[in-house]
């Protein structure tokens, strides 16, 4: 048929992929991710254009497309037209929990111009079992248009299955590319910061995008946390040199109440706020390091240090992937006692994660998108119209929390 051959012609001369999200910087967890995704299913010869919820507009050199996604009250409305414009074959849309309000406008949009959508959720943290039953069956309406959906775990496939997305359709994977690796392992990094490792021996490493509060109170990236480990390894390795990469300082109170315990550490910590090319490079020349969040998704600099071979301490404030040493969240005393003991015995610690492999993200996302463009019906006009009347309606629609992508 017509629609089969269309079909084919996508597959063996690449697809047209949207991705929806942030591009870097700033540098995140999901930002990261997208523009590693986009630039391997690039070079695997499909074309991206990434509709950048941050706001950029650019040609990236591995010829990824960034344009500004729209922000009006519109969004999915106008985001759809412009990828049908575009020609785009199939849309994936990156998100932070399952907002009703951003995922059924997306899903319905998506529909009206006959692109499928495929989703990724990096984490769930605020599922609510007793959402209202207006709720539910919005979310359920969504999850029945669209075409696949990816779990940064299976905790959060549990909860998208739960909250209307078929579990047939939902898939574990986790959200991570590994980097490329510079040669040396240090040459992409200032030379400052390679003065400083090369004088310091340890070296224990962590980082943020920014300082921010936790909604129960506390560093949610646990710098504090991070400055006394410090204080307890500085006992033992008197030599130790300690970087947290912290390019934007963000809450000033919560670095005020860190630095305040990092006296005696002197020039032994290092707060590098400069960004760097390519903040694994850090992790690469770290003797550990050290994620202390008090909550987290499946988290992109951990997996960085596994695959680059660096032991890894991280708050036990969730599931962690293998090989990862834990310590209880917000324990600043029980992560320098964990983190002296990966110390004592480096050879052991690294031999421990020498081998992991990392997740196959980039072939699961392609087989994907390739499914979904393969099964995906052309709509009819009487549907492309009641679609787009729908997300007109949804988007008048009250919301108890924000949508975020």
């Amino acid at each position: 048929s017509p629609g089969q051959m269309q079909t084919f012609r996508r597959m063996t001369h690449g697809l047209n992929i949207a991705q929806i999200g942030p591009w870097p910087p700033p540098w995140g967890g999901i930002s990261v991710y997208v523009q590693r995704l986009s630039r391997q299913l690039v070079q695997r010869g499909h074309r991206v254009t990434v509709w950048d919820t941050a706001g950029h507009s650019l040609d990236d050199a591995s010829g990824v497309r960034v344009r500004a996604c729209p922000s009006s009250r519109r969004q999915s409305l106008d985001a759809a037209q412009a990828m049908a414009a575009a020609s785009i074959h199939v849309a994936h849309l990156h998100l932070i929990g399952l907002p009703w309000k951003t995922v059924l406008p997306f899903a319905l949009a998506c529909d009206a111009v006959g692109i499928p959508l495929v989703i990724s959720v990096h984490s769930y943290r605020d599922f609510d079992p007793a959402r209202s039953a207006k709720e539910r069956a919005l979310l359920r309406l969504a999850g029945a248009r669209i075409a696949w959906a990816f779990a940064s775990g299976g905790h959060v496939a549990d909860r998208l299955a739960r909250s209307g997305i078929p579990a047939a359709r939902v898939e574990p994977v986790a959200p991570f590319v590994p980097p490329d690796v510079a040669e040396p392992l240090d040459a992409r990094l200032p030379a400052a910061l390679r003065t400083f490792i090369a004088s310091h021996d340890p070296v224990i490493s962590a980082g943020a995008a920014s300082l921010v509060s936790h909604p129960g109170g506390g560093d949610l990236y646990g710098f504090d946390t991070f400055v006394h480990l410090a204080n307890a390894v500085k006992q033992v390795h008197p030599n130790a040199g300690f970087v947290f990469q912290l390019p934007r300082r963000g809450d000033e109170a919560l670095y005020a109440t860190a630095m305040a315990a990092a006296g005696s550490l002197g020039d032994d910590l290092l707060v590098h706020d400069a960004a760097l090319a390519e903040a694994s490079d850090l992790w690469a020349v770290s003797d550990l390091f050290v994620r202390p969040t008090l909550s987290d998704g499946d988290s992109v600099s951990v997996r960085e240090a596994l695959c680059l071979g660096t032991p890894t301490l991280a708050s036990d404030a969730v599931a962690r992937p293998d090989g990862v040493h834990t310590y209880r969240a917000g324990d600043g005393g029980d992560a320098g006692r964990v983190a002296c003991a990966l110390l004592g015995d480096l050879a052991r610690a690294r031999a421990a994660v020498a081998d992991l492999e990392p997740p196959k993200a980039v072939a699961a996302v392609e087989a994907a998108l390739l499914q979904a463009v393969s099964a995906q019906p052309v709509p009819t006009r009487a549907w492309r119209r009641l679609a787009t009347a729908a997300v007109k309606t949804v988007a008048q629609l009250p919301t108890r929390g924000s949508s975020r992508t």
